[in-house]
């Protein structure tokens, strides 16, 4: 590594660091305790305890290998949306990067997971599938917004719609056509 290369990643190394600090501290005096950050605490927890007593146990691998497909999108997207000023979290159940732990390890996957278990055939998913999209869109975003646990700036509902539409549909696309190669080849 070159000099300048260097100099810039120690620089990037303090504001980030800096960064972290002040982050700690808000989140110390104005964030933890509120009844916003109970409200991520059951967010978070609350959907895997339904799953737990709702999960077919015969199907739980399948089941759980779509959720973490759905998990790592929810979360790449989610850091990508925040990286580009999208959207905010103003409150945090962690101060860590990346935010938004509850929806995106927790609310969203678990209801795809559950989506993904209940509904067997394409038409039904869809159905499930759209009416899900627009539960979670407009009414579980807008009551998030309202609640000051997300803060929309370049974001609009719509595109959460259209969003968790296709996320749902390519994944379970996806690993029904990876179970599908897996059985040709038993």
């Amino acid at each position: 590594m070159n000099t300048i290369n260097e100099n810039h990643m120690v620089e990037m190394r303090k504001i980030e660091d800096k960064l972290l600090h002040i982050d700690i501290n808000h989140w110390l005096e104005y964030e933890v305790f509120t009844w916003q950050w109970w409200m991520l605490v059951v967010f978070l927890i609350m959907p895997w305890i339904i799953w737990f007593f709702l999960v077919k146990r015969d199907h739980i691998i399948q089941t759980f290998l779509f959720g973490m497909f759905i998990l790592i999108i929810t979360k790449l997207f989610d850091v990508i949306g925040l990286q580009y000023g999208l959207w905010e979290y103003p409150i945090q159940l962690l101060p860590i990067i990346p935010r938004g732990l509850p929806f995106d390890m927790s609310m969203v996957p678990v209801a795809f997971m559950l989506l993904y278990q209940y509904f067997n055939t394409w038409k039904t998913y869809l159905i499930a599938q759209i009416l899900m999209a627009v539960l979670y869109a407009f009414i579980g975003e807008t009551f998030s917004e309202w609640v000051q646990v997300v803060s929309y700036i370049r974001w609009n509902y719509i595109f959460s719609f259209f969003y968790y539409i296709l996320v749902g549909v390519g994944t379970r696309f996806i690993l029904l056509k990876l179970i599908a190669l897996q059985e040709t080849r038993m």
